[in-house]
């Protein structure tokens, strides 16, 4: 997205996006009164753009025999348009393991629903997978519907979900006790990769975020985290905050506010040592944006050897929710911190953590007697 000045306090927002009944590329414009807040009228903007382009490009008619690859080509095309960059090309990845399990050149008005369910059973998947897949391949489905790229899509009530763990015990394996944590902590063996662990641990933050920080961004005088993009992955550059909730200020505790200094440090330290300048709060190594597999890797192996399983980094996020659940902290707090208006698996960590300190208070309890 692009703007240029109009009249007066105007200003006009452009975009591109491709005419599914040409395949050119064509741009489509948006006038905005400026409110002097240059993110509140390009947020205005986007969603304006978003509209104008989802009518611009409706199909009007049902294509003859399309195949599976050309339907997720389409979706794909669809979201480059319409959605965050992560978000898309997030999407993007899953749709190439759709086209592996349904076939590139299967006929979509073919599929049945035995069809769907023997392709993702293939390969024996757990029920989590299973169901993913499920989840992602009924999106699709309803949005070539909804495009007029399918007549019916009937069959996708018949694809039932696989039993899988209760949300509240997967939960419970998504975050670290306290002891766990120690036991982490004491045997990460990189400095750079510790020193981020405790501090995804401590505030919260996704992993992008944290990626996304300059120096400026950490306000240890103030003791506030400013939160207002993120690191993209896929394709590798820094985008706009996740949601409207994500933008927002972190409170630094006192232990984050060690941290954080100890990370100011090493990054000063390294600087000097290897003779490189950078803007960012915790650049890896040579001043660059932290390469998030190389940490995943580090972390995935870290936490199978000394804790016995495997985490992703998303892990700390769960585990700084339980922390704050434990500390007595208010979901609600919980949420603005983490930058969201409401989330399933923050509400039930928050839910099993508080249930789990009720039982040993309970335990606690049946120890009080009169004699």
């Amino acid at each position: 997205m692009w703007k240029q000045k109009a009249t007066g306090k105007s200003v006009r927002y452009f975009e591109r996006y491709i005419d599914p009944m040409t395949g050119a590329s064509k741009i489509a414009s948006v006038t905005i009164q400026s409110s002097g807040g240059k993110r509140a009228d390009a947020a205005a903007a986007e969603i304006k753009l978003r509209e104008k382009i989802a009518k611009l490009t409706a199909r009007v008619s049902l294509p003859d025999r399309i195949t599976f690859q050309e339907l997720t080509e389409k979706r794909i095309a669809y979201q480059m348009q319409v959605d965050k960059i992560q978000t898309a090309k997030s999407s993007e990845c899953y749709m190439h393991t759709l086209i592996r399990l349904i076939g590139s050149d299967t006929l979509v008005e073919r599929i049945t629903a035995p069809y769907v369910a023997d392709r993702f059973a293939q390969d024996d998947p757990e029920a989590c997978t299973y169901n993913e897949r499920l989840k992602h391949f009924k999106s699709l489905m309803r949005w070539a519907y909804r495009s007029d790229l399918v007549a019916d899509i009937s069959y996708l009530d018949k694809l039932q979900r696989r039993k899988d763990l209760s949300i509240r015990i997967k939960d419970a394996e998504k975050y670290m006790e306290h002891d766990e944590i120690q036991k982490l902590m004491d045997g990460m063996r990189v400095e750079r990769w510790r020193l981020l662990t405790e501090f995804l641990i401590l505030s919260g933050l996704r992993i992008g975020e944290a990626i996304a920080l300059n120096s400026e961004d950490v306000d240890l005088d103030n003791r506030v985290i400013h939160i207002t993009k993120t690191y993209a992955r896929n394709p590798g550059v820094i985008s706009t905050a996740k949601t409207d909730t994500s933008v927002r200020d972190v409170y630094i505790q006192d232990e984050l506010l060690d941290v954080c200094r100890k990370i100011r440090a090493f990054t000063r330290a390294e600087q000097l040592k290897l003779a490189y300048r950078t803007d960012l709060f915790l650049p890896h190594e040579g001043g660059g944006y932290i390469k998030y597999d190389v940490y995943a890797k580090y972390f995935r192996e870290n936490t199978e050897a000394i804790l016995g399983r495997r985490l992703t980094p998303h892990a700390l996020r769960h585990t700084h929710t339980a922390m704050l659940a434990e500390a007595g902290v208010p979901l609600e707090a919980i949420s603005r911190r983490l930058g969201h208006a409401g989330s399933k698996v923050t509400r039930e960590i928050y839910l099993h953590v508080t249930a789990k300190m009720r039982e040993q208070e309970n335990q606690m309890l049946k120890t009080v007697k009169i004699l």
